[in-house]
């Protein structure tokens, strides 16, 4: 993750840099020289950014998976840390998605990316990084968010839905509408086609925190 990107993002929401500084704990001055490409030299700084970002502060800080992709053992168990509860969820490339969603219960060791620590609940909750700009600007590619498959979904709500034929890495992130009684996955970039959902459609997930909560 790019630390400066999402400071300039919650900036650009109208956050002034005073009230970024206060809200996350830090001081005007950090803010200041994060813009400036002079990121925190301190964890605890770090940590504080990634409470209110809401991600684990080792992948805020390299900036991607903080291990290599590899068989993970998935366990529901929850540890106290700085950030409070907090557990491990995986986060998963788009081809690796059926591991979750297939099964009533994943399986205890998983094909993944790497492990995230989040406070995001749900045994089957995994994450993913956006692969695309269809969804700009409230998304942006290579942004991590979590998906939980177990949640129904109803217009308005963000999921993740499969391809026509089925394909998992075919996987689309759209916005759940409804527009004259028909169901669509709305693109929010206008240069995305918005899709009538069919039968063919499936959807894996629905989308519950991005950078912060929803």
């Amino acid at each position: 993750m790019d630390l400066k990107g999402l400071v300039h993002r919650e900036l650009g929401e109208g956050l002034t840099e005073e009230e970024l500084a206060s809200t996350v704990g830090v001081s005007v001055e950090t803010i200041a020289n994060i813009l400036a490409d002079e990121l925190p030299q301190d964890r605890t700084t770090w940590e504080h950014f990634a409470r209110y970002f809401r991600v684990d502060v080792d992948f805020l800080q390299i900036g991607g998976p903080p291990l290599s992709e590899g068989l993970f053992d998935l366990k529901e168990s929850v540890t106290p840390s700085p950030l409070g509860q907090m557990r491990k969820v995986p986060l998963l490339g788009w081809d690796q998605i059926d591991q979750m969603i297939m099964p009533e219960e994943p399986s205890r060791v998983i094909q993944a990316e790497a492990m995230l620590e989040t406070d995001v609940p749900g045994i089957r909750t995994f994450a993913m990084q956006v692969r695309d700009n269809s969804m700009l600007p409230l998304f942006s590619e290579g942004e991590v968010i979590f998906v939980n498959p177990d949640l129904p979904s109803e217009s308005g709500h963000y999921v993740v839905v499969d391809s026509e034929n089925g394909r998992p890495e075919g996987a689309l992130l759209r916005q759940l509408k409804e527009i004259g009684g028909q169901a669509i996955l709305h693109s929010l970039n206008r240069l995305y086609k918005d899709l009538p959902v069919t039968n063919q459609h499936r959807i894996l997930g629905r989308v519950v925190r991005m950078r912060k909560n929803l």
